[in-house]
């Protein structure tokens, strides 16, 4: 099963004020390479909130709220959430009755699919209050009632020392050398004894080396770290190809991502 944005069906909510960006609603649908639609017993997402494009994005940054200096990076689903959110669909027990938090979430495309699958709580944090308030808005159209919202940096501690999860999510995290090992460090303090941490990256690393660091960052932490190739996602009929936008997803759709899985032994002390 896969998830498809129908991202030429977008309908738009707003045209950006100075208070908020520009957002459209994207359906989502979820399907199978041969038989379409996939039947689900449990609930997934049908639409998701998000700005219309990066550019309408940081334009609205530039302009509007005069700060150039802003990324606007969060604004599209990237294909490394699509492909840990089909992995979460296909081995739905990772999550269920499980409590989840999503590190640097942005849309938080995963955080809501594991919502939706039956997480008993999901956290959904990020730095950019922007990128959250799109993602809760989401979570209130799928009348996900499990979901809340964290600002937190996680190269600060003290931010991070008052949530504690059994399953972390994170996706296209590993972008600077400079911060894996902070990321590592919040993941141990967050992460109880017997939890995992999920990381989707792309294949073709967006910084050389960092799965590396990521790796030496848990030694003697008890943790057994296992990576693996993800399919790509499927791009469905009315996902792409009818507009810019759509044509832009499609692209984007087929950068290759891999899954890093780290697996912290039951008697592993927490935060160490």
């Amino acid at each position: 099963p896969s998830f498809t944005l129908q991202v030429d069906a977008a309908e738009t909510l707003t045209k950006g004020s100075l208070m908020l960006p520009p957002m459209v609603s994207v359906p989502c649908v979820v399907t199978s390479g041969s038989t379409g639609i996939q039947p689900f017993d449990q609930s997934v997402l049908t639409e998701i909130v998000k700005p219309p494009n990066v550019d309408d994005l940081y334009e609205w940054y530039v302009y509007t709220r005069k700060n150039p200096d802003s990324d606007a990076s969060w604004g599209v689903v990237w294909p490394t959430a699509l492909s840990l959110s089909n992995y979460l669909l296909t081995n739905p027990d990772i999550v269920k009755d499980k409590r989840v938090v999503e590190l640097g979430a942005g849309l938080g495309f995963c955080g809501l699919t594991a919502a939706a699958l039956g997480a008993s709580s999901v956290i959904l944090s990020d730095r950019e209050p922007f990128a959250l308030h799109c993602a809760l808005s989401s979570a209130a159209c799928n009348q996900l009632t499990n979901v809340e919202g964290a600002i937190l940096d996680w190269c600060d501690g003290e931010s991070t020392a008052a949530y504690s999860a059994n399953v972390i999510l994170a996706t296209d995290v590993l972008y600077d050398r400079n911060t894996v090992e902070a990321f590592a460090a919040a993941c141990k303090r967050i992460l109880v004894p017997g939890g995992v941490i999920l990381v989707s990256d792309p294949k073709a690393e967006r910084i050389s080396g960092t799965r590396e660091i990521l790796e030496k960052s848990f030694e003697g932490a008890g943790v057994t770290f296992d990576e693996m190739d993800l399919p790509l996602p499927l791009v469905g009929a009315g996902s792409a190809g009818g507009t810019l936008d759509g044509r832009d997803h499609e692209q984007r759709m087929k950068e290759e991502t891999v899954l890093i899985q780290c697996a912290f032994n039951t008697d592993a002390p927490k935060g160490r």
